[in-house]
Order: C-alpha cells, then sequence, then structure tokens
C-alpha cells in the first residue's frame, strides 16, 4: 500500500511540474514574443524590399537586403537572391568598362543560380541580348579599326589613324552605356594623335598638305577654304551616306582609306553641286575635280 501511495506521489510530482513548466513558458510568450516570429517578421521585409529594389533594378540595394534576409533566417532561397543581384550588379559594371566576356559571365551565373528568383533571371535574359550585341559589335566592326588605327600609328601615318578613330565615333551605337569606356578611348587617342599630326605637319616643308599618301585627300579645300561643316543641303550626312560614298570611291578606282569623314562629306557637297545628289551618282572628273589645288 505503501509503495501504490508512493509511486501516485511521484507521478503527481511530476504532472505539477510539467504544468508549472507550461505555465511559464506561456507567460515568458505573453511577456515577451518569441524572437523568432519577430526574425520572420523581418526577414519577409527584407525579401519584400530587396524584390522592389530587383524591380527598379537598384541590384546593389537589392543584394543587402537578400543579405539582411539571409542573416535573419538561413534560407536556400535569400542566398540565392543574394548571390544573382551582386552578379547582375558586376554584370552592369562589367559591360560598362566594355569588358564583355566577364559580363556574360556574371550573367549566366544569375540565369544558372539553383533557386534563383524568376524576375532575376528574366532581367538577366535581356541584359545579356544586349551586352552579347555590344560584344559582336565591338569584335567585327569597332576592333578591326582600332587595330587599323594602331597599325597606322606605328608607321606614324597620323592623318590614317585619326580617320580610323573618327569612324568609330560615327558609328550609329556608340553613344550606348556599354560603349563608354571605347569612346573614352577612342577620344582620347584621336586628340593625341592630332596633335601629332600638328607637330609632324609644322616640321614639314609643305605646310598646306598634312596627306601621308599621294592620293589621301584629308587636306582638300572648297573654295580655297577648309570645310568642316558636316550637313549638305542643309542636312546632316549620315555615316550609312559616307559608307555608300566610300564604296563609289572604291568603284572609280580610288582608295577610300585615307579619307577622313569630312572629306567624304566635302566631296560629297562637291558632286551634290554638280547636280550629283546620290553617292552612287559621284562621277570620276567630282572626284578629280574636287582634289584639285584651289587657285
Amino acid at each position: 500500500m505503501k509503495k501504490t501511495n508512493l509511486f501516485i506521489s511521484i507521478i503527481a510530482v511530476i504532472v505539477i511540474a510539467a504544468g508549472g513548466f507550461l505555465f511559464y513558458s506561456n507567460k515568458s510568450q505573453n511577456a515577451n514574443p518569441s524572437t523568432s516570429i519577430g526574425s520572420n517578421s523581418s526577414y519577409d521585409k527584407a525579401m519584400a524590399s530587396g524584390k522592389e529594389n530587383v524591380k527598379n533594378e537598384k541590384y546593389d540595394d537589392a543584394a543587402s537586403d537578400f543579405n539582411k534576409a539571409y542573416d535573419l533566417k538561413h534560407t536556400a532561397q535569400a542566398k540565392a537572391y543574394a548571390n544573382q543581384a551582386e552578379n547582375m550588379s558586376d554584370a552592369i559594371t562589367y559591360g560598362k568598362r566594355s569588358k564583355y566576356t566577364a559580363s556574360l559571365n556574371s550573367i549566366a551565373n544569375v540565369i544558372n543560380e539553383e533557386n534563383g528568383y524568376t524576375v532575376l533571371i528574366s532581367k538577366a535574359k535581356t541584359l545579356k541580348k544586349v551586352i552579347k550585341t555590344a560584344y559582336d559589335n565591338c569584335k567585327t566592326t569597332i576592333h578591326p579599326l582600332l587595330t587599323a588605327a594602331q597599325e597606322a600609328e606605328s608607321k606614324k601615318d597620323y592623318q590614317l589613324a585619326i580617320n580610323n578613330y573618327e569612324q568609330i565615333l560615327e558609328l550609329p551605337y556608340i553613344n550606348g552605356k556599354y560603349y563608354q569606356a571605347i569612346k573614352s578611348n577612342t577620344e582620347a587617342k584621336l586628340k593625341e594623335d592630332k596633335d601629332l599630326l600638328k607637330k609632324q605637319s609644322s616640321s614639314s616643308s609643305s605646310s598646306s598638305q598634312s596627306s601621308s599618301s599621294s592620293n589621301s585627300a584629308s587636306s582638300s579645300k572648297m573654295n580655297g577654304e577648309f570645310s568642316d561643316s558636316r550637313t549638305v543641303d542643309g542636312k546632316t550626312v549620315s555615316s550609312s551616306t559616307q559608307t555608300e560614298i566610300r564604296n563609289r570611291l572604291k568603284a572609280l578606282g580610288y582608295d577610300a582609306s585615307p579619307w577622313s569623314p569630312q572629306d567624304i562629306i566635302n566631296l560629297y557637297r562637291y558632286a551634290f553641286a554638280q547636280g550629283h545628289k546620290t553617292p552612287d551618282s559621284i562621277t570620276k572628273s567630282d572626284v578629280e575635280n574636287y582634289l584639285k589645288p584651289s587657285n
């Protein structure tokens, strides 16, 4: 009997102790809300803020928000989103510096991120097309012109180098966001070569000629004066029209490479005054008369 009473007493003590623990725990939660609930609330706010910054393409701020969310709650989603935002920021920075391969690598990291944010993936795919176009333009058009300019510089043919740099600066897309590093470098080289050409000309016995070859037209005159206008009949001569004129010169048997963009426009203006108002209508007589030194 005594053993039974002792067992009952032990059970009673255990029940009372458990009840007391539960009461104290519930009271603590009511007096001081659970940190996990607060953590979840802050996590959700950080994630929402990050998504809003992604929407506005503020990727550095988005990365900061997602990293904050990850610090509050170590989820694979928060970490993935933070990685994507950081890579998007890097991709844009590399693109602006004309480091297209590095930019495309960062974009690939965004697209291939496991547990990634679909909105970031979509924006990365859009950016990829833009960077890929810039890369292709650089490879097929800009780089050959830069190489030609550098080769001309090595031969101290500064006028030819200038012509190539000017062609780069007249490309229709050169003012775009992802060509600024190329544009800035080209402008600096153009100024440098123009200064070198002036020094070269001043030391030459023929100061009236700045051409680097016998068939160069870069010092041609109109009515006894140099013409620096980029318009013909009140309209700016586009780069595509200049290309057509260069092709016409080649068809007429002239080497068009030494001609600067201004020379091309001046020739067109002369031919236009003769009634030849399209690149294809320019005649050999137009070219010969244009190249004749003025009296």
